[in-house]
C-alpha cells in the first residue's frame, strides 16, 4: 500500500518529490541510531567521550542506555523506601527542615522515621529558626548552607546514604546535592533524591490546561536523564530510578468521611488549584491516571505524583 501524499510546506501542494526526500531522511535518521545501538563501545564517563553534539544518536543512544539500566518498577510509598535504604547506615539529611513546626509533631515526617532507623543521622538545613526547633526536639541538626562546601561537616565521617527528599525542586543551585555526594559520601554510599514527577498525568493535564497548583517554592521540574547529567558531571552515575504507584482512591467508610472532612475544612489543598486563564476560579486537580503505554516497563511504570532517584559514585555499568 502506499503511503499518504504528503503537503509541502514550501510549495503548499501534495508533492511526490518532497514525499520522496522526508523518507528518505527518516530512513537515514533511523539509520544512524540503528548503527550506535550496534556499535561496539568501551564504557565512557560522559557522553561527550562518544560524540561532540549531546543530539548525536551516539549521545542518545549512551543517556539511554544508563537510563534504560537504571529503571526500576515503581514503588508504593517513598518515605517507607527512602527509611528502609538508611537502616543501621550512617544518614545526611539535607533540607531537614519541615515547612512549619506544626509539621515536626506528625508520625509520618520523614526526618524522623530517618532518625529512628539510621544508626547514626545528621541533619542540615539553611533556616535557622527551624534548626534550633529541631534541636529543641533532640535532633541532630546543623545550621549551614552546603552551596559554601561542607563547613562544620567536613571532619565528619563519610556517610553512607544522603537523602535530599523533596528539596531539588527549590534550590536554585543544582550542583549543590551532587557537590556534597562527592564531598561527603562514602565510597559506596548513596544520595537519594525524591521530587515531583513531571510526567505524572494529572501533573501534564493541569499544565496543558493553564491551572496553578504547584507549590510555589518550587522553580523546577527534574527529569530522569537531567539527573543522570547532573551526576555525570560530577563523576557520579544515576543508578536507580522509579515513580510511586499512583493510589487508588479508598472506599473505605471512614477514609471517605475523612476525605469530607478535608473538603467541608478548605484542607484538600493539594488537589485544588487555580486557573490562570479565563474565569479566575479554583479547580480540582487529579483524577485518574490515563492508561500508559505497553512499551518498556509494565504499565504504570511513570505515573505517579513522585520520581525516586538514586546516585552513587560507583562507575557507569556496560
Amino acid at each position: 500500500m502506499a503511503p499518504p501524499p504528503v503537503v509541502c510546506d514550501t510549495h503548499q501542494i501534495v508533492c511526490e518529490g518532497c514525499a520522496d526526500v522526508r523518507r528518505i531522511m527518516k530512513n537515514v535518521v533511523f539509520k544512524s541510531f540503528s548503527q550506535a545501538l550496534a556499535e561496539a563501545e568501551a564504557v565512557p564517563r560522559r557522553w561527550s567521550e562518544v560524540a561532540e553534539d549531546p543530539n548525536d544518536p551516539r549521545a542518545l543512544v549512551w543517556r539511554a542506555r544508563t537510563l534504560r539500566a537504571a529503571w526500576r518498577e515503581p514503588i508504593p510509598d517513598r518515605s517507607e523506601f527512602v527509611v528502609a535504604r538508611c537502616a543501621g547506615r550512617r544518614v545526611l539529611d539535607i533540607g531537614c527542615v519541615a515547612h512549619d513546626v506544626e509539621r515536626m509533631k506528625s508520625p509520618q515526617w520523614l526526618h524522623s522515621r530517618v532518625a529512628v532507623a539510621a544508626s547514626s543521622c545528621v541533619g542540615v538545613d539553611v533556616l535557622p529558626e527551624g534548626v534550633a526547633q529541631m534541636r529543641k526536639a533532640g535532633y541532630d541538626v546543623i545550621a549551614h548552607d552546603l552551596t559554601r562546601g561542607p563547613g562544620p561537616l567536613a571532619n565528619a565521617d563519610p556517610f553512607d546514604v544522603i537523602v535530599a527528599g523533596e528539596l531539588i525542586e527549590h534550590v536554585p543551585s543544582l550542583d549543590m546535592l551532587f557537590t556534597a555526594a562527592c564531598d561527603l559520601l562514602a565510597p559506596d554510599g548513596e544520595l537519594i533524591i525524591t521530587t515531583p514527577n513531571p510526567w505524572a498525568p494529572h501533573r501534564v493535564a493541569a499544565g496543558q490546561r493553564g491551572d496553578c497548583w504547584e507549590n510555589v517554592d518550587h522553580i523546577l521540574f527534574a527529569f530522569p536523564s537531567g539527573i543522570a547529567e547532573l551526576a555525570e558531571r560530577h563523576g557520579l552515575v544515576l543508578r536507580e530510578a522509579m515513580t510511586t504507584r499512583p493510589e487508588a482512591p479508598s472506599r473505605r467508610p471512614m477514609e471517605l468521611a475523612r476525605r469530607l472532612r478535608r473538603r467541608l475544612r478548605g484542607t484538600a489543598w493539594m488537589q485544588m488549584g487555580y486557573r490562570t486563564r479565563g474565569t479566575e476560579v479554583p479547580v480540582r486537580i487529579g483524577g485518574s491516571a490515563p492508561r500508559p503505554s505497553s512499551r518498556g516497563l509494565r504499565h504504570g511504570a511513570f505515573v505517579g505524583e513522585t520520581f525516586v532517584y538514586v546516585v552513587r559514585r560507583t562507575a557507569v555499568p556496560t
